[in-house]
């Protein structure tokens, strides 16, 4: 017989269950998401000061109370800018950090998005990811992560980064766009290195509520390497794995001539038309 203590007992389970499955949000006030984007990014409380300015002392970095005084919007919005999130994530209006860049069946504005980093960079080095992980079809699987340094602090480099474009990776139209932008980036010397991450980290990251390749965050960048520059190359690994069987291995490579013909597909490794047009063919 099952007694009212029991019920108490399996009600008081199941609402301990529900609060680990749906964890209540962590209320944070704008001091600390300022500490946090600066430390996430490899800089420490103390040298927030002499990395950032804006007359900050190592006494109100210290002290959260004293941080709130000090911070305005000018602040704010240097910061954000520096690193490339989002001022409402700062002011506690957003959730997410970052804004994510679309290119999908538009790969040429890519290019012309890394133009104008690089001229903004002023030399600083571009680089990033094709990030990758196991899902089921039609669910978005692949993601294009640059990063862009932006300064130094003890002979290591800081970043700022950018999401662009979520990708379904065995989707023809996505295949070929993938693979358009990753010509432009290692043809403009931005080398785009390829990972496959797990799921969880995939959705951590994809979430934006996170900062990219940090400790602090539990984001860094691991996985499986793999030659993304290879798209841009070889047919064989081009095609693999696509969906829609015969039909869709067909289209991706007619977009890829196609995006070739546009002159998005040279990414320095010498002409490749022949080979696609070759697996087109057969």
């Amino acid at each position: 017989m099952v007694g009212l203590g029991d019920v108490e007992a399996f009600f008081a389970l199941r609402a301990r269950y529900k609060k680990w499955r749906n964890p209540e949000r962590i209320v944070t006030n704008t001091a600390q998401r300022f500490i946090r984007l600066f430390e996430a990014h490899g800089i420490a409380r103390a040298q927030i000061p002499r990395f950032f300015g804006h007359n900050l002392t190592i006494h109100q970095v210290e002290d959260e109370t004293e941080l709130l005084k000090s911070l305005d919007t000018d602040i704010l919005d240097a910061a954000a800018t520096l690193f490339g999130v989002k001022l409402e994530w700062l002011e506690g209006g957003s959730e997410e950090l970052y804004e994510l860049k679309h290119f999908y069946k538009q790969p040429k504005l890519f290019g012309d998005w890394l133009n104008s980093i690089l001229n903004a960079a002023g030399g600083n080095s571009v680089d990033g990811w094709l990030l990758t992980t196991k899902f089921m079809a039609d669910e978005y699987d692949a993601l294009i992560l640059m990063r862009e340094q932006v300064a130094e602090i003890g002979n290591e480099p800081i970043y700022r980064y950018h999401f662009c474009e979520l990708w379904i990776y065995g989707y023809w139209k996505c295949r070929a766009d993938i693979a358009a932008c990753i010509a432009q980036a290692w043809r403009r010397n931005c080398y785009v290195s390829g990972r496959m991450i797990s799921p969880d980290q995939f959705h951590k990251l994809t979430s934006l509520n996170h900062i990219p390749d940090s400790d602090n965050e539990q984001t860094s960048i691991r996985g499986r390497r793999f030659q993304a520059e290879d798209l841009t190359t070889d047919p064989k690994f081009y095609s693999r794995n696509i969906g829609e069987g015969q039909f869709g291995i067909d289209n991706a490579v007619a977009l890829w001539l196609d995006y070739h013909q546009q002159g998005l597909m040279d990414s320095g490794f010498g002409c490749h038309e022949r080979v696609f047009r070759e697996l087109l063919q057969k």
